[in-house]
């Protein structure tokens, strides 16, 4: 037999290599800035958008060629202990599956009635960035989907005239991104841990409608995201709370700053003071069940509308997105963007007083 000689397997040995490398590169210049590292607030890539999106389709296109009970009996065949979930036992009592099952659960750290526990044991991440219809994606600049008006040739109005008062809160704020704040003051994007400069703004509203307009608010000052990618599940608390303490409230606002503008972008001059950009935004019913959201988007559009005629420039207009934002569980319920990370705390803060005045303009209107 016929020795093959060392040398005869260096160029496969070499074309081997350069394909791995080829793969490796690939890799990477597709999952560039997909993981997590110390200084991020949050996994760009990794959000809960991704998982529930791709996780959707997966299950769509099963259950579309297989059907439920077909793909349900495919689980089982690959992973008999799931049969066990479905075993009841009689008249309450436990039986030894139920009793098996409750120690598997304890042992393994995963609920066999629920596979996707099974996936956030393998890949600790997704557990992390929970899969959920409600987070919000920072990524990219915002789609306007209704702009503001052309700006007018006047500036700043003076303060509506104001004929309600009211000693139980009509308004409510709060943040569910409470370490959001401003570079240009703070020197970084994120507190972490700590309260941001969207707070700061959110306070200030609070202030001129009640102290101005003698118009009570309630502020939450809960901090929701020391796991930054579970902030809207802590916020729903919050919302929750909030409409089961005041059942009268008439407007509920989610107070953040953007992260995507250029300072140019951030910025619009109000009687000659400079101020930050407004953007309000809407979540729809895309990825789940929110049949109050277009009541949602007549309440952002009348807001936009009454900042163009007071404050022309002031506002970006109005961004619809797939998410719902914890907004599916009121019809007056809208997330503010008030500046971004270019703009300095007191722009932000301005902004918040004129947002304060049209708010109260437009619950003047809705009286009428």
């Amino acid at each position: 037999m016929r020795q093959v000689k060392f040398v005869s397997i260096v160029p496969m040995v070499r074309n081997l290599s350069l394909f791995f490398a080829g793969c490796l590169l690939v890799f990477f210049a597709m999952f560039a800035e997909q993981f997590p590292n110390r200084e991020a607030p949050y996994v760009p890539a990794l959000t809960s958008r991704f998982y529930y999106d791709k996780s959707r389709l997966v299950i769509e296109n099963l259950t579309n060629r297989w059907g439920n009970q077909e793909l349900k009996t495919i689980l089982k065949t690959e992973l008999p202990v799931l049969a066990l979930s479905d075993e009841k036992g009689s008249s309450g009592q436990p039986t030894g599956a139920n009793l098996l099952k409750l120690g598997i659960n304890l042992l393994a750290g995963v609920r066999l009635e629920d596979p996707l526990t099974y996936l956030k044991a393998e890949i600790p991440m997704m557990d992390v960035t929970p899969v959920t219809a409600d987070s919000y994606d920072e990524i990219g600049v915002d789609e306007i989907a209704v702009k503001p008006a052309p700006t007018a040739l006047s500036q700043m109005q003076p303060n509506i005239e104001n004929k309600i008062k009211s000693e139980t809160p009509m308004i409510a704020l709060y943040n569910t991104h409470t370490s959001e704040t401003f570079e240009l003051t703070d020197g970084l994007a994120h507190l972490k841990g700590k309260t941001g400069g969207v707070t700061i703004v959110a306070k200030e509203i609070q202030k001129v409608i009640q102290e101005q307009y003698g118009i009570a608010v309630s502020y939450a000052a809960t901090i929701h995201d020391m796991a930054f990618n579970k902030s809207y599940t802590e916020s729903q608390k919050t919302v929750n709370l909030l409409l089961k303490e005041n059942p009268q409230l008439e407007m509920l606002f989610d107070i953040h700053r953007d992260a995507s503008l250029t300072r140019e972008q951030s910025l619009t001059k109000i009687n000659g003071q400079t101020v930050a950009k407004i953007l309000i935004i809407v979540g729809t019913d895309a990825r789940a069940d929110h049949p109050k959201w277009r009541e949602n988007l007549a309440l952002a559009r009348k807001i936009g509308s009454k900042l163009d005629s007071m404050y022309p420039g002031l506002s970006r207009g109005i961004a619809i997105k797939q998410g719902r934002y914890n907004q599916q569980y009121s019809s007056h319920a809208l997330l503010v963007e008030i500046g971004s990370t270019k703009n300095t705390t007191d722009e932000a803060v301005a902004s918040g007083r004129l947002f304060a005045n049209a708010v109260v303009g437009v619950l003047n209107d809705m009286r009428e």
